[in-house]
Protein backbone atom coordinates (compact mmCIF):
# COMPACT_ATOMS: atom_id res chain seq x y z
CA UNK A 1 0.00 0.00 0.00
CA UNK A 2 1.67 3.45 -0.86
CA UNK A 3 0.08 7.11 -0.98
CA UNK A 4 -0.19 9.86 1.90
CA UNK A 5 -0.88 8.68 5.12
CA UNK A 6 -3.11 10.76 7.32
CA UNK A 7 -1.91 11.54 10.73
CA UNK A 8 -3.92 10.35 13.46
CA UNK A 9 -6.34 12.73 15.55
CA UNK A 10 -5.10 14.64 18.24
CA UNK A 11 -6.73 15.60 21.89
CA UNK A 12 -7.35 19.46 21.73
CA UNK A 13 -7.22 21.64 25.09
CA UNK A 14 -9.54 23.74 26.13
CA UNK A 15 -7.65 26.64 25.29
CA UNK A 16 -6.69 25.17 22.17
CA UNK A 17 -3.04 25.44 22.94
CA UNK A 18 -1.53 22.34 21.32
CA UNK A 19 0.54 23.20 18.33
CA UNK A 20 0.00 22.00 14.72
CA UNK A 21 2.53 18.97 14.23
CA UNK A 22 3.77 20.56 11.18
CA UNK A 23 5.20 23.73 13.70
CA UNK A 24 7.48 20.68 15.48
CA UNK A 25 10.65 21.23 13.09
CA UNK A 26 13.34 18.61 12.79
CA UNK A 27 15.87 21.25 14.80
CA UNK A 28 13.23 21.51 17.82
CA UNK A 29 12.68 17.21 17.95
CA UNK A 30 16.81 17.20 17.66
CA UNK A 31 17.16 19.32 20.37
CA UNK A 32 14.84 17.80 22.72
CA UNK A 33 16.41 14.51 21.65
CA UNK A 34 19.98 15.42 22.45
CA UNK A 35 19.20 15.96 25.94
CA UNK A 36 19.41 12.31 26.59
CA UNK A 37 22.02 11.30 23.82
CA UNK A 38 25.28 12.37 23.76
CA UNK A 39 27.91 12.42 20.74
CA UNK A 40 25.53 11.20 18.32
CA UNK A 41 24.75 14.46 16.58
CA UNK A 42 24.19 13.37 13.28
CA UNK A 43 22.46 10.30 13.73
CA UNK A 44 20.02 12.52 15.72
CA UNK A 45 19.39 14.84 12.74
CA UNK A 46 18.67 11.78 10.50
CA UNK A 47 16.23 10.67 13.50
CA UNK A 48 14.71 13.87 13.92
CA UNK A 49 13.77 14.37 9.85
CA UNK A 50 12.29 10.33 9.88
CA UNK A 51 10.13 11.46 13.53
CA UNK A 52 9.17 14.84 11.38
CA UNK A 53 7.96 12.21 8.49
CA UNK A 54 6.19 10.43 11.04
CA UNK A 55 4.56 12.57 12.88
CA UNK A 56 3.39 14.78 10.12
CA UNK A 57 2.21 11.56 8.45
CA UNK A 58 3.11 12.98 5.05
CA UNK A 59 5.94 10.31 3.89
CA UNK A 60 7.30 7.24 5.43
CA UNK A 61 10.50 7.72 7.82
CA UNK A 62 11.54 3.93 8.23
CA UNK A 63 15.87 4.22 9.55
CA UNK A 64 18.07 1.76 10.38
CA UNK A 65 20.69 2.11 12.84
CA UNK A 66 23.74 0.83 12.57
CA UNK A 67 26.56 0.99 15.08
CA UNK A 68 28.52 -1.36 17.46
CA UNK A 69 27.54 -1.76 20.74
CA UNK A 70 27.69 0.71 23.05
CA UNK A 71 27.15 3.55 20.63
CA UNK A 72 23.61 4.41 21.74
CA UNK A 73 21.23 2.58 19.63
CA UNK A 74 18.74 1.69 22.60
CA UNK A 75 19.40 5.14 23.88
CA UNK A 76 18.19 7.04 21.22
CA UNK A 77 15.29 4.19 21.16
CA UNK A 78 14.80 5.07 24.43
CA UNK A 79 14.78 9.34 23.84
CA UNK A 80 12.36 9.11 21.37
CA UNK A 81 9.51 7.19 24.27
CA UNK A 82 10.89 10.26 26.20
CA UNK A 83 9.82 12.65 23.41
CA UNK A 84 6.39 11.39 22.84
CA UNK A 85 5.52 11.63 26.48
CA UNK A 86 7.16 14.92 27.02
CA UNK A 87 5.58 17.03 24.63
CA UNK A 88 2.26 16.99 24.60
CA UNK A 89 0.94 17.09 21.11
CA UNK A 90 3.03 13.97 20.32
CA UNK A 91 0.85 12.15 22.97
CA UNK A 92 -0.99 9.96 20.39
CA UNK A 93 1.80 8.24 19.51
CA UNK A 94 2.76 7.01 22.71
CA UNK A 95 2.42 3.00 21.83
CA UNK A 96 5.87 2.85 20.94
CA UNK A 97 7.33 -1.05 21.23
CA UNK A 98 10.74 -2.26 21.33
CA UNK A 99 11.59 -6.10 20.41
CA UNK A 100 13.59 -8.75 19.52
CA UNK A 101 13.99 -9.66 15.70
CA UNK A 102 14.12 -12.98 16.35
CA UNK A 103 10.67 -13.45 18.35
CA UNK A 104 8.95 -12.52 14.80
CA UNK A 105 9.66 -15.87 13.64
CA UNK A 106 9.02 -19.11 13.77
CA UNK A 107 11.82 -21.57 13.74
CA UNK A 108 10.05 -24.54 13.53
CA UNK A 109 7.54 -23.83 10.54
CA UNK A 110 10.31 -21.19 9.10
CA UNK A 111 6.85 -18.45 9.47
CA UNK A 112 6.85 -14.64 10.02
CA UNK A 113 4.73 -14.06 13.00
CA UNK A 114 3.43 -10.04 12.40
CA UNK A 115 0.63 -11.18 15.46
CA UNK A 116 3.65 -11.25 18.25
CA UNK A 117 4.83 -7.71 17.04
CA UNK A 118 1.01 -6.60 17.14
CA UNK A 119 0.41 -7.71 20.16
CA UNK A 120 3.40 -5.80 21.34
CA UNK A 121 1.68 -2.68 19.78
CA UNK A 122 -1.55 -3.51 21.59
CA UNK A 123 0.01 -3.69 24.90
CA UNK A 124 1.68 -0.36 24.11
CA UNK A 125 -2.11 1.36 23.15
CA UNK A 126 -3.46 0.00 25.57
CA UNK A 127 -1.88 2.29 28.13
CA UNK A 128 -3.12 5.40 26.05
CA UNK A 129 -6.76 4.36 25.56
CA UNK A 130 -7.14 1.72 28.53
CA UNK A 131 -7.96 -1.72 28.61
CA UNK A 132 -12.10 -0.59 27.89
CA UNK A 133 -11.06 0.89 24.45
CA UNK A 134 -13.76 0.58 21.45
CA UNK A 135 -12.07 -1.05 18.51
CA UNK A 136 -11.78 2.89 16.24
CA UNK A 137 -9.95 4.37 19.23
CA UNK A 138 -7.65 0.66 19.92
CA UNK A 139 -7.03 0.55 15.75
CA UNK A 140 -5.95 4.26 15.80
CA UNK A 141 -3.34 4.23 18.60
CA UNK A 142 -1.85 0.85 17.21
CA UNK A 143 -1.99 2.55 13.57
CA UNK A 144 -0.02 5.56 14.62
CA UNK A 145 2.78 3.19 16.23
CA UNK A 146 6.32 3.73 16.43
CA UNK A 147 7.93 -0.32 16.35
CA UNK A 148 11.63 -0.34 17.33
CA UNK A 149 13.23 -4.00 15.93
CA UNK A 150 16.74 -4.86 17.51
CA UNK A 151 19.07 -6.94 16.79
CA UNK A 152 18.25 -6.90 12.86
CA UNK A 153 21.98 -8.03 12.00
CA UNK A 154 21.43 -11.52 13.68
CA UNK A 155 18.46 -11.61 10.72
CA UNK A 156 20.69 -11.29 7.68
CA UNK A 157 20.07 -14.27 4.92
CA UNK A 158 22.86 -15.45 5.40
CA UNK A 159 24.98 -16.52 8.46
CA UNK A 160 28.67 -18.01 8.79
CA UNK A 161 28.58 -17.96 4.82
CA UNK A 162 25.45 -20.14 4.68
CA UNK A 163 21.54 -19.30 3.28
CA UNK A 164 19.85 -18.36 6.54
CA UNK A 165 15.97 -19.00 5.56
CA UNK A 166 15.07 -17.27 8.62
CA UNK A 167 16.42 -14.24 7.93
CA UNK A 168 14.62 -14.31 4.54
CA UNK A 169 11.53 -14.77 6.01
CA UNK A 170 11.98 -12.04 8.65
CA UNK A 171 12.97 -9.47 6.31
CA UNK A 172 10.04 -10.48 3.69
CA UNK A 173 7.77 -10.32 6.46
CA UNK A 174 8.71 -6.58 7.41
CA UNK A 175 9.22 -6.21 4.21
CA UNK A 176 5.37 -5.99 3.76
CA UNK A 177 4.74 -4.54 7.06
CA UNK A 178 6.66 -1.50 5.71
CA UNK A 179 5.21 -1.21 2.57
CA UNK A 180 1.67 -0.77 4.12
CA UNK A 181 -0.91 -4.21 4.99
CA UNK A 182 -3.96 -4.73 6.45
CA UNK A 183 -3.75 -6.96 9.28
CA UNK A 184 -6.52 -8.96 10.82
CA UNK A 185 -5.44 -8.63 14.63
CA UNK A 186 -8.00 -10.57 17.29
CA UNK A 187 -8.27 -8.09 20.32
CA UNK A 188 -10.87 -7.46 22.95
CA UNK A 189 -12.67 -4.60 22.80
CA UNK A 190 -15.85 -2.43 24.22
CA UNK A 191 -18.97 -3.27 21.95
CA UNK A 192 -22.13 -1.20 23.46
CA UNK A 193 -20.23 -0.94 26.41
CA UNK A 194 -19.56 -4.86 26.62
CA UNK A 195 -15.97 -6.21 25.94
CA UNK A 196 -15.82 -9.02 23.30
CA UNK A 197 -13.06 -10.15 21.30
CA UNK A 198 -13.14 -9.27 17.98
CA UNK A 199 -11.10 -8.90 14.24
CA UNK A 200 -9.59 -5.26 14.03
CA UNK A 201 -8.21 -4.13 10.44
CA UNK A 202 -4.86 -2.89 11.60
CA UNK A 203 -3.35 -0.84 8.58
CA UNK A 204 0.26 -0.60 9.13
CA UNK A 205 0.84 1.92 6.46
CA UNK A 206 1.12 4.58 9.11
CA UNK A 207 3.45 2.97 10.93
CA UNK A 208 7.14 4.11 12.00
CA UNK A 209 9.88 1.09 11.84
CA UNK A 210 12.93 1.74 13.32
CA UNK A 211 15.59 -1.29 12.80
CA UNK A 212 18.76 -1.69 14.66
CA UNK A 213 22.16 -3.69 15.00
CA UNK A 214 25.44 -4.03 15.73
CA UNK A 215 26.42 -5.57 12.70
CA UNK A 216 29.37 -6.76 13.62
CA UNK A 217 30.49 -8.79 10.94
CA UNK A 218 29.73 -6.16 8.90
CA UNK A 219 32.29 -4.18 10.45
CA UNK A 220 35.39 -6.65 9.52
CA UNK A 221 33.96 -7.30 5.97
CA UNK A 222 34.34 -3.38 5.64
CA UNK A 223 37.93 -3.37 7.09
CA UNK A 224 39.04 -6.33 5.48
CA UNK A 225 37.75 -4.72 2.16
CA UNK A 226 39.47 -1.25 3.08
CA UNK A 227 42.67 -2.47 3.52
CA UNK A 228 43.39 -4.50 0.79
CA UNK A 229 46.01 -3.29 -1.32
CA UNK A 230 43.83 -3.11 -4.84
CA UNK A 231 40.81 -1.62 -2.92
CA UNK A 232 42.35 2.06 -3.77
CA UNK A 233 40.99 2.97 -0.42
CA UNK A 234 42.83 3.73 3.19
CA UNK A 235 42.67 4.59 6.77
CA UNK A 236 42.76 7.85 7.98
CA UNK A 237 45.16 9.29 10.74
CA UNK A 238 43.45 11.10 13.83
CA UNK A 239 45.53 13.49 16.40
CA UNK A 240 44.53 12.45 19.81
CA UNK A 241 44.89 14.58 22.86
CA UNK A 242 45.48 12.38 25.71
CA UNK A 243 44.45 13.18 29.31
CA UNK A 244 48.10 14.03 30.15
CA UNK A 245 48.36 16.68 27.67
CA UNK A 246 50.49 14.52 25.15
CA UNK A 247 49.40 13.80 21.80
CA UNK A 248 49.42 11.00 20.14
CA UNK A 249 48.42 10.08 16.30
CA UNK A 250 46.26 7.04 15.70
CA UNK A 251 45.08 5.31 12.45
CA UNK A 252 41.64 4.00 13.17
CA UNK A 253 38.59 2.47 10.98
CA UNK A 254 35.16 3.99 11.14
CA UNK A 255 33.05 2.19 9.12
CA UNK A 256 30.88 5.03 8.49
CA UNK A 257 33.70 6.35 6.56
CA UNK A 258 33.51 3.52 4.26
CA UNK A 259 30.11 1.67 3.96
CA UNK A 260 28.59 0.90 1.04
CA UNK A 261 25.24 -0.20 0.25
CA UNK A 262 26.44 -3.17 -1.80
CA UNK A 263 28.24 -3.93 1.80
CA UNK A 264 24.93 -4.35 3.39
CA UNK A 265 23.75 -6.51 0.69
CA UNK A 266 26.92 -8.73 0.91
CA UNK A 267 26.39 -9.12 4.63
CA UNK A 268 22.69 -10.44 4.19
CA UNK A 269 20.66 -7.59 4.18
CA UNK A 270 17.92 -8.31 0.95
CA UNK A 271 17.72 -5.48 -1.31
CA UNK A 272 13.76 -5.11 -1.52
CA UNK A 273 13.87 -4.54 2.36
CA UNK A 274 16.64 -1.89 2.79
CA UNK A 275 15.21 -0.15 0.09
CA UNK A 276 11.87 0.26 2.32
CA UNK A 277 14.16 2.60 4.95
CA UNK A 278 14.48 6.33 4.07
CA UNK A 279 17.70 6.21 6.16
CA UNK A 280 20.37 4.01 6.82
CA UNK A 281 22.43 5.89 9.99
CA UNK A 282 25.22 4.83 11.02
CA UNK A 283 26.52 5.36 14.99
CA UNK A 284 29.79 6.74 15.31
CA UNK A 285 32.58 5.30 17.69
CA UNK A 286 32.78 7.44 21.12
CA UNK A 287 35.43 9.82 21.31
CA UNK A 288 37.29 10.76 24.47
CA UNK A 289 35.46 13.89 24.68
CA UNK A 290 31.95 12.20 24.50
CA UNK A 291 32.99 9.43 26.80
CA UNK A 292 34.39 11.89 29.38
CA UNK A 293 31.02 14.08 29.34
CA UNK A 294 28.61 10.32 29.35
CA UNK A 295 30.75 9.41 32.77
CA UNK A 296 30.21 12.84 34.09
CA UNK A 297 26.88 13.70 32.93
CA UNK A 298 24.75 10.99 32.14
CA UNK A 299 21.94 9.84 34.26
CA UNK A 300 22.97 6.21 33.61
CA UNK A 301 26.51 6.43 34.45
CA UNK A 302 28.47 4.13 36.50
CA UNK A 303 29.89 7.43 38.18
CA UNK A 304 26.66 9.21 38.77
CA UNK A 305 24.78 5.81 39.91
CA UNK A 306 28.01 5.46 43.01
CA UNK A 307 27.32 8.88 43.43
CA UNK A 308 23.93 7.91 44.73
CA UNK A 309 24.83 4.76 46.36
CA UNK A 310 27.39 6.67 48.16
CA UNK A 311 24.85 9.39 49.12
CA UNK A 312 23.03 7.39 51.25
CA UNK A 313 25.54 6.88 53.59
CA UNK A 314 26.06 10.56 53.66
CA UNK A 315 29.29 10.75 51.66
CA UNK A 316 29.92 12.84 48.61
CA UNK A 317 32.17 11.40 45.89
CA UNK A 318 33.84 13.77 43.43
CA UNK A 319 36.03 13.08 40.89
CA UNK A 320 38.58 15.40 38.74
CA UNK A 321 38.81 16.40 35.48
CA UNK A 322 42.35 14.51 34.44
CA UNK A 323 40.82 11.30 36.43
CA UNK A 324 37.67 11.15 34.18
CA UNK A 325 39.63 11.77 30.92
CA UNK A 326 42.28 9.36 31.77
CA UNK A 327 38.85 6.87 32.47
CA UNK A 328 37.41 7.88 28.86
CA UNK A 329 40.52 7.10 27.39
CA UNK A 330 40.96 3.57 28.60
CA UNK A 331 37.12 2.98 27.86
CA UNK A 332 37.98 4.14 24.25
CA UNK A 333 40.43 1.92 23.86
CA UNK A 334 37.73 -0.95 23.69
CA UNK A 335 36.26 0.71 20.58
CA UNK A 336 33.61 -2.42 20.22
CA UNK A 337 32.05 -1.82 23.65
CA UNK A 338 31.23 1.72 23.75
CA UNK A 339 29.77 3.67 26.68
CA UNK A 340 29.34 -0.11 28.30
CA UNK A 341 33.38 0.35 28.54
CA UNK A 342 32.67 2.72 31.15
CA UNK A 343 31.76 0.33 33.81
CA UNK A 344 33.83 -2.01 32.96
CA UNK A 345 36.97 0.40 33.54
CA UNK A 346 34.99 2.67 36.49
CA UNK A 347 33.89 -1.13 38.21
CA UNK A 348 37.92 -1.79 38.77
CA UNK A 349 38.21 1.64 40.90
CA UNK A 350 35.35 1.95 42.52
CA UNK A 351 34.27 -1.80 43.75
CA UNK A 352 36.58 -1.86 46.53
CA UNK A 353 35.90 1.75 47.73
CA UNK A 354 31.89 0.76 47.52
CA UNK A 355 32.94 -2.31 49.91
CA UNK A 356 34.35 -0.34 52.66
CA UNK A 357 34.10 3.76 52.47
CA UNK A 358 34.94 3.88 56.21
CA UNK A 359 38.54 1.84 56.05
CA UNK A 360 39.58 4.61 52.68
CA UNK A 361 42.66 6.52 53.57
CA UNK A 362 40.96 9.52 51.48
CA UNK A 363 37.88 9.78 53.44
CA UNK A 364 37.82 13.08 54.54
CA UNK A 365 35.27 15.08 57.17
CA UNK A 366 33.61 18.06 55.81
CA UNK A 367 32.48 20.73 58.64
CA UNK A 368 28.80 19.96 58.21
CA UNK A 369 29.23 16.07 59.40
CA UNK A 370 29.06 14.83 56.37
CA UNK A 371 32.19 13.09 54.27
CA UNK A 372 33.59 13.20 51.13
CA UNK A 373 35.86 11.31 48.79
CA UNK A 374 37.57 12.68 45.79
CA UNK A 375 38.87 10.33 42.77
CA UNK A 376 41.70 11.74 41.60
CA UNK A 377 43.96 11.35 38.44
CA UNK A 378 47.03 9.31 40.91
CA UNK A 379 44.08 7.20 42.69
CA UNK A 380 42.76 6.34 38.76
CA UNK A 381 46.40 5.35 37.60
CA UNK A 382 47.17 3.05 40.54
CA UNK A 383 43.58 1.57 40.27
CA UNK A 384 43.97 0.45 36.92
CA UNK A 385 47.75 -0.43 36.60
CA UNK A 386 48.93 2.93 34.70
Amino acid sequence: MSGEVAAPERPTGDDGSLRALEKITPPEIFEELRKGVLGQDEALRYVSVALFKHTTGKVPGNILLVGNSGTGKTTIMNNIQRLYHDVPEYHPFRAMTIINANLLVDAERLEFRPERLLTAVEQRARAIVGQRATVEELRAAMESATVCIDEIDKMSSIVAGKPNPLGVVLQQGLLTLMEGELVAYRAHVEVDGKPEETTIPVDTTNMMFICGGAFEGLYDQVYLRVVNPGSGEKLKSHAIQMADGQVRIETRFSLADFLKPEDLFEYGMVPQFMARFDNVVLLRELSVDVLKEILMNSLDSPYVRSKRYFEVMNITLDMDDVAAATIAEIAELNIRTGARALRTVFGKIINRLEFNPQGDEGLVDNPDGSQKIVLTADRVRRALGL
